[in-house]
């Protein structure tokens, strides 16, 4: 019965986690840093443009984990206060396969684990959040 109710939490993360995330970072975090984590011995493989400010982590099996560089100022005003809220001083956009939430989810916590901050929805109320205190 236990495994019946944790397949039943998985559907339903996955069934609401959006494509569109942003990693939040109150810290300078720059995308070879974060490239940097998946050239070790990982599952993943990673690939940076780094003129384009972008990282791709393929996930072995699924999609990939894709991140951007962006601006802080996100061009409204409740976005900008989250941002003033939390001291966020790096932001990259991060698009991910829905389906393949649970990849995606490990390769997040890899990310935070190696360089803090945290992930959390593009949405208008920033939410699901990812924190390593899950």
């Amino acid at each position: 019965m236990k495994n019946k109710s944790k397949f039943k939490k998985v559907q339903k993360e996955r069934a609401q986690a959006p494509s569109e995330w942003l990693y939040l970072n109150p810290e300078e975090v720059g995308l070879r840093s974060v490239y940097e984590i998946f050239g070790r011995e990982k599952p993943w493989r990673a690939e940076l443009w780094e003129e384009a400010g972008v990282l791709e982590i393929g996930i072995p099996e699924a999609g990939s984990v894709d991140l951007e560089r962006m601006d802080t100022d996100l061009g409204d005003e409740e976005g900008n206060a989250y941002l003033e809220k939390h001291q966020i001083k790096t932001v990259f956009a991060v698009t991910i396969v829905p389906e393949d939430y649970e990849k995606a989810y490990m390769v997040m916590m890899e990310i935070m684990k190696s360089r803090g901050g945290f992930f959390c929805g593009d949405t208008e109320d920033f939410q699901p959040e990812v924190r390593l205190s899950e």
